[in-house]
């Protein structure tokens, strides 16, 4: 915001709105707001009427610094507001949040040198859904309030020098999914096939 959206009596723009809500999924991603504290300032956020009431909402946060990306490495944290978070490639993200929207990360193309990964992911009225390739090794952690866990990893050998992937995951009004796909495989398919499974398992 400029120095004369700062003042009191001016009233917020849509860009003024935006700029807050990116600061604060900026401070969610970073674990400086929980999930219920994000949506409460997102949604105050995108009601203000003046710059002073968006003030409010970021005066214990720290400002923002300039963020410099080289290459194609995933950042460590992404995080969303009435969007997904998808993300497949040889990088992940360590942390994703997102408010009214999914995190789907596919790990099956996944370079790295460490015994262990450590994810932490939420959603509030989204699913997580985390896909590691058959013989990795693979945990789940975590809570979900009105949703379901799975995990379904394939019966298989480890392979060796794969990570061991920890899950660390809470949604809220959304399932928590671990599973483990062949490579090549569609993830969107095999979500259908385990939508036909439960319709049988009803009738």
């Amino acid at each position: 915001m400029t120095d004369d959206a700062a003042l009191p009596g001016v009233r917020a723009s849509d860009a003024d709105r935006e700029a807050v809500v990116a600061r604060l999924q900026k401070a969610l991603a970073e674990g400086r707001l929980d999930l219920d504290e994000f949506g409460q300032r997102a949604g105050t956020a995108y009601v203000a009427v003046t710059t002073a009431e968006l003030a409010q909402l970021v005066d214990d946060l720290p400002t923002e610094a300039p963020v410099e990306i080289v290459g194609r490495r995933a950042p460590e944290t992404l995080s969303s507001y009435f969007g997904d978070i998808k993300v497949a490639g040889p990088t992940v993200p360590t942390r994703a949040t997102t408010v009214f929207g999914d995190v789907q990360l596919d790990l099956r193309g996944l370079r790295t040198g460490a015994a262990r990964l450590d994810l932490r992911l939420g959603t509030v009225f989204g699913d997580v859904d985390v896909i590691v390739a058959e013989g990795v090794d693979a945990q789940l952690e975590g809570r979900t309030v009105f949703g379901d866990r799975m995990v379904d990893l394939a019966p298989v050998p480890r392979v060796a020098g794969t990570p061991l992937v920890v899950v660390h995951a809470r949604t809220v009004f959304g399932d928590l999914k671990l599973r483990s796909l062949a490579p090549g495989e569609s993830p969107s398919r095999w979500r259908q096939l385990m939508e036909r499974l439960a319709q049988r398992r009803a009738e």
